[in-house]
């Protein structure tokens, strides 16, 4: 393997590896804060000042970097129905455009996700004192991961390291 396969092959694990831990992380977490949310109210009969604001904000967070996933894995909206009969050629042009585009698409929302997310520095959430910017930045992080997963590949796509097939969702082959 030379040096740029080596690369792609240890980017792409990292991102898969990166990836896992933060959905499987907020997704645990914003399980347990409503699970412990509905304990507290229904069984103590005592509701938590926390129960809607910050739920809601580990939500918004787990759609941003979910949405990355989702890039990575191959399971995001997409119709392969017609690259599947393109010929091989036409498959890797394709596929590198859908990149293209799809990293322009992080490009913005990283940018812009930004943008949004340093309007709110110095301003913190209601109910608990945590800042509101650490969870706008979950936009613009969702973003570059976007971004970084289709330039890998995109580079994949380019040099032939990666066939088009192998990037269709996993359910479907």
């Amino acid at each position: 393997m030379n040096l740029l396969e080596v690369l792609i092959l240890k980017t792409d694990r990292w991102l898969s590896a990166l990836l896992d831990a933060i959905v499987v992380g907020l997704a645990g977490l914003l399980l347990i804060l409503l699970n412990w949310a509905v304990f507290a109210r229904f069984v103590l009969n005592d509701s938590v000042s926390w129960g809607e604001e910050l739920p809601a904000y580990l939500l918004a967070t787990l759609t941003f970097v979910g949405a990355a996933y989702l890039t990575r894995t191959n399971e995001h909206l997409g119709f392969d129905a017609v690259l599947r009969v393109m010929p091989p050629a036409m498959q890797r042009i394709v596929t590198a455009l859908n990149l293209v585009l799809m990293a322009g698409f992080g490009a913005l929302l990283a940018w812009y996700g930004g943008l949004a997310a340093a309007s709110f520095v110095g301003r913190s959430l209601i109910s608990i004192d945590a800042p509101m910017a650490l969870f706008r930045a979950a936009m613009p992080f969702g973003g570059a991961l976007i971004t970084l997963v289709c330039m890998v590949r995109l580079v994949g796509i380019a040099t032939g390291r990666i066939d088009p097939m192998d990037l269709l969702p996993e359910s479907d082959a």
